[in-house]
């Protein structure tokens, strides 16, 4: 009898962890800035550019945003970024979604995902080792401007899942899936909105820009912005992996949205919560019915689609992403620090 009550336990125990996913919390990649000294010198030797397309989505840099409606038509959110443009977002289907960063009237920056684009001189879906045979691929890629030079150094991990490519007179960032080896989506961007967003390690010779403080209000609608935009692309993501599409849970999202507040506000990085205890508990005490949850957390990335592409490439992050089970989702973002919750809904939910 005491051992059957002992295996009853267990098996209880089991059955109440099968319903939360956690894992280690993601960082995003180290991104630290350094000024030219006698000890840090920039590299003199600059490859030869890749040239331009002619077709395709990168000849849309430098356009105006005239020309952007008149193919695109109106977008259908046009939010803020974190770096002085705004995104035009243009959902079209889980086969093309489109972003467009627009800053004094025109593009400065594009990010696109989906089996339907048109990405040339590369092919979403395609393989990286196809990739190196036709690109020239350099860890230290320096980029001139009038306000100086500047030297980004990507290290073996960007190498694989995050290459930084010049194409004429503007550059491409490859966001790759280093577990099929196949690029998922793509970042082109002008050489100021490079250096302003400086994704990588970067050394300067000359004047960076000081970074302009936000007020509560305009965080307020970047953290909303990325929320929608993690939404978007996460589902981008399960379709191409036949995965079905998530539908948002408002109440779910609050969830998510409050443990990103309290971890910046109390100054920690985890999934379980000081106060509010772990998912389970922080969703049960807004109401949320659940036969299984999942969570994913992250911090220092640069954006909502720097941060959807850590957690493809982390593999227990990766696990939750796409986990078939899940029906819905909730998005909280912080100041950067970004938190997914997923849950499967009970069936008196449905």
């Amino acid at each position: 009898m005491r051992i059957l009550i002992i295996l009853v336990i267990i098996l209880i125990i089991g059955i109440y962890q099968g319903q939360k996913q956690e894992n280690e919390p993601l960082r995003g990649p180290e991104t630290q800035t350094l000024k030219e000294n006698k000890d840090n010198q920039l590299n003199q030797h600059i490859e030869t550019p890749g040239e331009r397309p002619t077709s395709g989505l990168t000849t849309w840099i430098g356009k105006d945003i005239q020309k952007v409606k008149e193919s695109f038509g109106e977008p259908k959110r046009i939010e803020p970024s974190s770096y002085g443009y705004e995104w035009w977002v243009y959902p079209i289907s889980t086969n093309q979604y489109i972003q467009m960063g627009v800053q004094n009237h025109k593009v400065v920056t594009l990010y696109a995902i989906g089996n339907q684009v048109d990405v040339a001189p590369y092919k979403l879906g395609q393989r990286l080792e196809d990739i190196y045979r036709f690109t020239i691929v350099d860890s230290e890629i320096v980029v001139n401007d009038d306000s100086g030079a500047y030297q980004f150094e990507l290290n073996e991990e960007d190498l694989n899942t995050r290459l930084l490519v010049p194409l004429g007179d503007i550059y491409a960032q490859l966001y790759l899936d280093k577990f099929t080896g196949k690029l998922t989506s793509i970042r082109f961007l002008d050489s100021q909105t490079l250096i302003e967003m400086h994704p990588y390690e970067m050394m300067y010779r000359g004047e960076l820009a000081e970074e302009k403080e936000r007020s509560d209000d305009e965080w307020e609608k970047v953290n909303r912005a990325s929320e929608q935009q993690i939404f978007d692309i996460t589902n981008v993501l399960r379709h191409q992996f036949e995965e079905n599409a998530l539908e948002w849970d408002e109440d779910t999202a609050q969830v998510a949205r409050g443990h990103s507040i309290e971890m910046y506000d109390k100054d920690y990085f985890s999934h379980e919560s000081p106060t509010y205890g772990d998912l389970s508990q922080r969703l049960e005490q807004e109401g949320v019915m659940f036969k299984a949850a999942g969570e994913n957390i992250a911090s220092q990335y640069s954006d909502a689609p720097e941060a959807v592409h850590g957690w493809l490439n982390s593999e227990g992050h990766r696990k939750i992403l796409l986990e078939q089970d899940f029906t819905h989702i909730g998005v909280g973002v912080y100041k950067g620090l970004y938190t997914q919750n997923f849950i499967e809904k009970t069936d008196e939910e449905e």
